[in-house]
């Protein structure tokens, strides 16, 4: 179907196992190793974190170092390419080209990856950290002595990268007839930054006008750079790229740039690794499960209850979650509804870390209703996977959602999920029936905290009967969520790409004016 042997390189602000903050580290990740494993040439460049670690086999060697354009001026860059060891698991698989800035603000060199961890607010320069890390990305992979035929950027981080190959790096031997990809994971988090922005990276003010590519209601936007420069778009989930067209609720001041640009934008569901995710080998889990031997999960039920205080007999289903604590994520539904829920047969676990408002309601409820609810505020790789394996059911009630990858997860791991119908959860998830006993979850659709909760009490009640919830268990398990069918349109996506360039179909800067 796809010819083999493409050059690839990914530009993305994290990577799984390396660094990693949320679902974007695993799609990238996962998607890469897939690619490799079907035979393409893959890098993929992340900036040099402080916080990074390398996986155990891999190795890291010294490249020569660079001077990166800089408005007038030039800043210092640094490059190591680890790989994995020869005879390593994965040995076959991608290589990772780890991006660092020498200047003297070291904008990787910190901690935290985006924000401050003593403040929980993103870096004030931010800005300038990841512009810096697009040129110095591109400066990197064209010492790397490869042509490449596919430049995939990932989300605004790495947005301006297909901005540079049609400007500043056209005449790059690295870069010649290659074909460019810009995938939006979240339009919700643009880089969003003052017009002073626009000198750093190389271009003159009178550029900026508005509708112009660089122009966004007064300020400069990374992620419309990526859309209007790219040759393609790409999003993680079939409804997502519709709902981002259709208002302001999903497009965030972007759905006009999106429908002129509708039919080069693609909906590509996005997939899960499914050898990291698998109940039947998972190293996390006390005991091993799937859908013909299932009786592995109760084990992993009583020691998510101990591990959270509950008693231990069984009679009130746990509801997971595992999350970051945003408003993207339903929470303030989950405030709304705090005296409704608690009287719930049912309890309830929740996993992640954001916003103060979220921590402190979370942690009033433990105080409250220690025997009902258990918080923590972090991130922990084992106790997620307990959760996904020891809940009865997983709650993920987005305003909105892009894919989303754990209601894929919960569902291959026999957790149902209870879902709001938007973007990836509305793609992913099938309302259960049951007179049929069809379907994978239960959905709402409106978003209120009462929808919210019915949702939940139709869930509660098929846990109550032994068969249903098998039978739902077993629907759920049988999903294939793997990225070897995600990984599919991929190819394809960028064969069209390539398609386009040999036709001489490239944005310039006069081009994308007439479509911004």
């Amino acid at each position: 179907m796809n010819r083999p042997g493409l050059t690839v390189a990914h530009l993305a602000s994290e990577m799984a196992p390396f660094v990693k903050v949320g679902g974007l580290a695993d799609v990238v990740g996962a998607l890469a190793v897939e690619q490799a494993r079907r035979g393409h040439d893959v890098t993929v460049a992340i900036p040099a974190y402080r916080g990074l670690s390398l996986p155990g086999g891999w190795s890291r060697e010294e490249l020569p170092a660079a001077q990166v354009p800089w408005g007038l001026a030039k800043e210092p860059a640094r490059f190591e390419l680890a790989h994995p060891d020869d005879g390593a698991a994965g040995a076959a698989g991608p290589r990772v080209l780890l991006v660092h800035h020498a200047g003297e603000r070291r904008f990787f060199d910190r901690p935290g990856i985006y924000d401050e961890p003593h403040t929980g607010q993103g870096y004030p320069d931010n800005a300038e950290r990841f512009l810096f890390f697009a040129r110095a990305a591109l400066t990197g992979l064209g010492r790397l002595g490869r042509r490449f035929d596919i430049v995939h950027a990932h989300d605004q981080q790495a947005a301006w990268a297909p901005c540079f190959i049609r400007t500043h790096e056209a005449f790059e031997p690295a870069f010649r007839s290659v074909a460019t990809v810009f995938t939006l994971h979240n339009l919700g988090y643009q880089g969003i930054y003052d017009p002073w922005v626009l000198g750093l990276a190389g271009f003159p003010r009178e550029l900026f006008y508005p509708s112009s590519p660089f122009e966004f209601w007064g300020r400069v936007n990374h992620m419309k750079v990526g859309l209007a420069f790219a040759d393609l778009l790409s999003t993680v989930s079939p409804r997502y790229a519709q709902e981002i067209q259709s208002s302001g609720e999903y497009g965030f001041g972007l759905e006009g740039v999106l429908r002129r640009r509708g039919g080069d934008l693609r909906g590509i569901l996005n997939g899960i690794d499914d050898a990291v995710w698998d109940p039947a080998r998972d190293p996390f889990l006390p005991a091993p499960y799937d859908a013909e031997r299932p009786g592995g999960k109760e084990a992993s039920r009583r020691l998510l209850a101990s591990e959270c205080g509950f008693p231990a007999t069984p009679g009130r289903p746990i509801v997971g979650m595992v999350t970051r604590l945003v408003e993207q994520k339903g929470l303030d539904l989950l405030e709304e509804a705090e005296h409704d829920l608690v009287k719930l047969e049912a309890r309830f676990v929740v996993l992640g870390h954001g916003q103060p408002r979220y921590v402190e309601l979370f942690r009033r409820l433990v105080e409250r209703h220690p025997d009902r609810v258990h918080f923590r505020a972090t991130q922990d790789e084992r106790f997620a996977h307990l959760v996904e394996a020891g809940a009865d059911l997983f709650l993920m009630p987005s305003r909105y959602e892009p894919c989303g990858l754990n209601q894929m997860y919960s569902l291959r791991y026999g957790t149902p999920p209870v879902v709001r119908e938007t973007g990836g959860l509305a793609d992913t998830v099938e309302e259960f029936d049951r007179k049929t006993r069809a379907g994978t979850g239960f959905l709402f659709q409106r978003y209120e905290a009462g929808e919210m909760v019915a949702a939940l009490k139709r869930a509660l009640a098929v846990c109550k009967h032994a068969d249903l919830l098998a039978a739902l268990r077993r629907n759920g398990m049988g999903r294939d969520f793997s990225w070897r069918a995600s990984a599919d349109g991929y190819d394809r996506l960028y064969q069209d790409a390539l398609a386009r360039v040999h036709r001489g179909r490239i944005p310039t800067l006069d081009s994308v004016r007439a479509v911004i």
